[in-house]
């Protein structure tokens, strides 16, 4: 199953200082051309990973060989989403990075995701069906034995 997704932001966090940091990241996970093209409000990268064998789990469970990314270096005026906490406080979230084609590439980009949210912990991941996912629960579902391809189609409070 394909379908986009993407990475929400704080308000004034989105800029091209992390562009490295996420392709970092993809190149530590095995992908090893990067194609970099700036649009002037995003960049747009994909990247390719070889096709050979390893040893690692994230390339053994999930074979694909490419991702293709937008990167938003300028804000919208009006938010993507605006989130609510426990406690009430209401927070606006800007699109940071939008993953183009990521049902058939479920592992890869958990895989992915469980990184950047060690460096990044206060973004949200939204998955399909508008599904927002912390930090904590991209972490909840990396470390399962057995994970499903589509849990970014499910609630996070269910997996």
């Amino acid at each position: 199953m394909a379908g986009d997704v993407e990475i929400l932001r704080r308000k004034n966090d989105n800029s091209c200082r992390d562009i490295k940091d996420v392709v970092n990241i993809l190149m530590s996970r095995g992908f090893t051309m990067e194609y970099l093209y700036d649009h002037g409000d995003y960049y747009l990268f994909s990247v390719n990973k070889p096709d050979y064998d390893d040893d690692g789990r994230w390339y053994l469970d999930d074979a694909s060989s490419w991702a293709v990314m937008y990167v938003y270096i300028t804000e919208d005026e009006l938010p993507d989403r605006t989130v609510e906490d426990a406690s009430g406080q209401k927070t606006d979230y800007y699109r940071y990075i939008y993953i183009e084609g990521y049902g058939d590439r479920a592992f890869m980009y958990l895989n992915f995701l469980h990184e950047y949210f060690k460096l990044f912990p206060k973004d949200i991941f939204s998955g399909a069906a508008d599904y927002l996912y912390t930090k904590e629960d991209i972490d909840r579902i990396y470390e399962k034995e057995i994970w499903t391809e589509s849990w970014h189609c499910l609630d996070p409070k269910t997996l």
